[in-house]
């Protein structure tokens, strides 16, 4: 099966649709300077590999904030929905791409980890929620590294896995619907590390999601 004939797209949104790895790595950053304080060179780093529970726990107990963990967790928690709302946009050539699917007739669909309320704004702010038929989240179905939220937006576009692609940045994502049957579309983006194993795993590997408009 080639991109071109597939009859269902199924898209990760953070990092592979949303430009929104940048604002997660600098949320820290953001959150110490809305306080008045400096940020540490490397806070970014720091920060990365650290559930957002962990983050609110560091940020006090290293920098000078008046904030409890609870109250650095709310105040994160607003920022990120006010920059899904506001700020967050879609990544080179998503929506030039979206737009290639649907007029061809192609089933989209979204699969996310993240928040599906915030997720659905933003994407409805940047003006291309309307193109796809139903958003899955990894709240509902589990965890990437388990095909049941691929296998449950093939399902609802009427299509088998063998005839679908789904489109990710992550690493472990591209191996679990690999393995699943799914056509593979790797997206380049600075959240998966592991660029190369991403490259050499995936059926198609492009730097942008517009990069793959001349495939169609």
């Amino acid at each position: 099966m080639r991109l071109r004939d597939i009859s269902a797209a199924i898209f990760d949104i953070d990092g592979t649709l949303l430009d929104s790895s940048p604002m997660w790595r600098d949320l820290g950053e953001r959150f110490l300077q809305s306080r008045g304080i400096t940020p540490q060179p490397g806070l970014s780093d720091i920060l990365a590999p650290m559930t957002i529970e962990e983050s609110c726990r560091y940020l006090p107990e290293n920098y000078p904030l008046n904030d409890t963990p609870d109250g650095v967790r709310a105040a994160l928690l607003e920022m990120i929905s006010d920059l899904y709302r506001r700020e967050c946009p879609l990544r080179p050539g998503a929506a030039q791409l979206l737009n290639a699917l649907h007029s061809r007739g192609i089933t989209l669909l979204l699969a996310t980890a993240g928040d599906k309320r915030l997720s659905q704004a933003a994407l409805e702010r940047l003006g291309v929620f309307r193109l796809f038929s139903g958003i899955f989240t990894c709240d509902e179905f589990g965890s990437k590294s388990r095909p049941d939220i691929f296998l449950a937006a093939a399902y609802a576009a009427g299509f088998p896995p063998e005839e679908c692609a789904v489109f990710e940045d992550s690493l472990t994502a591209v191996l679990t619907a690999k393995s699943a049957g799914f056509l593979t579309a790797a997206v380049c983006d600075i959240s998966e590390p592991q660029q190369e194993t991403l490259r050499s795993t995936a059926d198609y590997y492009r730097l942008t999601p517009g990069d793959y408009l001349g495939l169609l």
